[in-house]
């Protein structure tokens, strides 16, 4: 049984300053009792291009929350979501994962992007350099590698609830923020500001010290500065897992696969991991099955060890029992029953495919 909570931010205050815009709805919000802060966001909603329909994935937010209930379950740590209002809208809400005042969420992609400048993520054309050996690149030259097996872990999980989406933000480290991080990101803004000589005799010389003052290596080279002096408390949990369990898939899609055995094999077999290897996109389970083969693969069947813990009938009773809560004013953002089937069977496809790949959890 699921410990899932329906919860009333209605009244709760929108911090405008954190909050964002895009095709989700996302915002931070202050409780209106203990003043703590947390992240709310909607469904995704896509405008049509050239004269194509309008896109909403109206049960996208359930796809957080049942991602966490069955990462928990599995002993994954992953960042709580549970569905709630506010504003007039229906979305899942999460604390936030880090004290604003002496901590700082620094995705994965600060790293990489500071040691490959080719990979920019902006950029859709260098996507191709996000990729699994740039990931363990990073780790080791920032020392960095005892987090190896939980990047492992979230790979092995993406297969299981068929994540299409963990790009290089989508996972992280909290740091804490010190004196000797802030300081060079403040001399950074200084040249930024008033320009390179205008800047004080000692941090024109500290500056050229630590960063050789080579114009095309400066920005790179300060942000390798600012990791490498950033104190790592450890790594986030598991968090934005929206983009899984089916969640783009219209009505008729749902009944289209639950009637037709082989497409939705097929549809379990396509699901493409984000992160690359060796700059080409794979299935998840193509990856998994490269990671085998490589010099990695005591640590992925390390990494697979929650897959013992898997159970059919209890994962089926989190998805059925996972929308309880909700009133009844929101009972049209419910999970209609096919599509509860349809998300049950994705889970026992890919987890009986993971186990297939792993030896069935003999690890």
């Amino acid at each position: 049984m699921s410990d899932v909570k329906f919860i009333d931010a209605s009244e709760w205050q929108i911090l405008p300053w954190y909050s964002t815009g895009g095709t989700r709805a996302k915002r931070v919000l202050l409780h209106s009792e203990d003043w703590s802060e947390w992240y709310f966001k909607c469904s995704e909603k896509k405008l049509g291009k050239d004269g194509k329909p309008d896109k909403y994935y109206k049960y996208e937010f359930w796809s957080e929350v049942i991602a966490y209930q069955v990462g928990t379950f599995l002993e994954i740590k992953t960042l709580r979501y549970d569905p709630g209002i506010n504003n007039g809208e229906i979305g899942c809400i999460s604390p936030l994962m880090i004290n604003n005042e002496t901590e700082d969420l620094i995705e994965m992609g600060r790293f990489m992007t500071s040691l490959n400048p080719d990979f920019i993520p902006k950029d859709t054309k260098t996507r191709h350099e996000y990729t699994f050996q740039l990931l363990v690149d990073a780790l080791d030259a920032y020392k960095l590698t005892e987090y190896l097996p939980v990047y492992l872990e979230t790979l092995l999980f993406d297969a299981i609830i068929g994540n299409t989406d963990r790009h290089q933000e989508n996972w992280a480290f909290i740091g804490k923020r010190g004196f000797v991080a802030q300081a060079l990101t403040e001399i950074e803004q200084d040249v930024k500001v008033v320009g390179f000589k205008r800047l004080p005799m000692f941090f024109r010389w500290l500056f050229k010290r630590i960063f050789n003052h080579e114009k095309t290596q400066l920005n790179t080279q300060a942000e390798q500065m600012k990791l490498y002096f950033t104190k790592i408390k450890g790594m986030a949990p598991m968090y934005d897992n929206g983009s899984s369990l089916g969640r783009e898939l219209s009505d008729e899609r749902v009944e289209e696969l639950l009637a037709n055995e082989q497409a939705l094999n097929r549809y379990v077999e396509n699901g493409k991991c984000e992160v690359h290897w060796d700059n080409k996109k794979l299935t998840h389970f193509q990856f998994i099955e490269n990671l085998l083969k490589s010099s990695y693969l005591q640590q992925v069947q390390q990494a697979g060890a929650f897959i013992r813990a898997w159970d059919d009938e209890q994962i089926k009773q989190i998805v059925n029992t996972i929308d309880e809560k909700v009133p009844a004013d929101w009972h049209s953002y419910c999970i209609p029953e096919n599509r509860k089937r349809l998300i049950t069977k994705l889970l026992l496809l890919r987890s009986q495919k993971l186990k297939s790949l792993l030896g069935n959890g003999r690890i």
